[in-house]
């Protein structure tokens, strides 16, 4: 007998509340999985190069994006 049929006797016995209990924290083991996905062999320096240009260049500076944005976020209308 494995070892999860084993376990699920043992399930078959307890009451709702408790299940729920183990599942809850068979979930968070299961989150905790590290990931087996392929990393990705991109540097830094090309990914960089890919986010470049996805904006057009308008020739403002950085302090005036950050003026513009707090104005539309914050700018009082009538």
């Amino acid at each position: 007998m494995s070892t999860l049929e084993k376990t699920i006797d043992i399930l078959n016995t307890l009451p709702e509340n408790q299940i729920e209990i183990i599942y809850n924290y068979v979930q968070f083991l299961n989150s905790q999985q590290v990931g087996t996905e392929p990393k990705s062999e991109e540097t830094i320096s090309e990914i960089f190069r890919n986010l470049v240009g996805a904006l057009p260049d308008s020739g403002k500076t950085l302090e005036q994006y950050r003026e513009e944005r707090i104005k539309e976020r914050y700018e009082i209308t009538d």
